[in-house]
């Protein structure tokens, strides 16, 4: 992972470092990718509040940011993001911590750790410090398997529960019809010792 020594280095941000270099090899549309994270967001441990900062940083991006060889680097300041998602800094920060930590943004650091950036005549990013977005672009398919794998085992659980509760509609008929049928035999079997004993004999009068 490249240091510039004030920030400190975990694992986390070296996988997102080399999850960028990857993403820079492969063309992926910013709405694909987007929409591939927001499926699998809260099961690979995001929270809303990283998904509103995930959007924004999208947002400052362009189409051509995610062609083959580019990096969707956002060097939005932190009072730009602070503005536009309503956080403090330290919420802006732990946010963005959690994104990289997780996998889906790297930290493109300046030697001085300043956020910067300039495009060229057609829009291309010739150099930029801040957000990379690049991970995004390596997890697409991850994240569409993920999502699929998701789907068929809802789709699993849904059954099972539909096939549970026509079992137990089943079991209940069954037990009433045994429990009517019970019913009906003992009040036969109590009509025929009726017959056979007679009515009651009724108890002697007293004087």
């Amino acid at each position: 992972m490249k240091h510039t020594g004030w920030r400190k280095p975990t694992p986390g941000l070296g996988i997102a470092e080399q999850l960028a270099q990857a993403g820079e090899q492969v063309a992926v549309p910013k709405t694909r990718a987007f929409v591939a994270v927001k499926r699998v967001g809260a099961y690979i441990g995001l929270k809303a509040g990283d998904m509103m900062l995930l959007d924004t940083l999208g947002a400052f991006t362009q189409a051509q940011d995610w062609e083959e060889g580019q990096r969707p680097i956002v060097w939005a300041s932190n009072a730009y993001l602070m503005e536009q998602t309503g956080f403090s800094l330290s919420a802006l920060k732990r946010h963005a911590r959690r994104l990289a930590e997780i996998g889906v943004i790297s930290f493109q650091d300046s030697p001085n750790g300043k956020r910067w950036g300039r495009r060229d005549a057609e829009g291309r990013i010739v150099e930029a410090y801040g957000f990379d977005l690049s991970p995004l672009s390596a997890r697409v398919e991850e994240f569409e398997e993920l999502h699929a794998d998701l789907q068929a085992e809802r789709e699993l659980c849904q059954r099972l529960k539909r096939q549970i509760t026509v079992a137990r509609r089943m079991i209940r008929a069954r037990i009433e019809a045994a429990v009517s049928s019970a019913a009906r035999a003992l009040g036969a079997v109590h009509g025929s010792l009726r017959r056979v004993i007679g009515p009651a004999s009724a108890p002697p009068r007293s004087f």
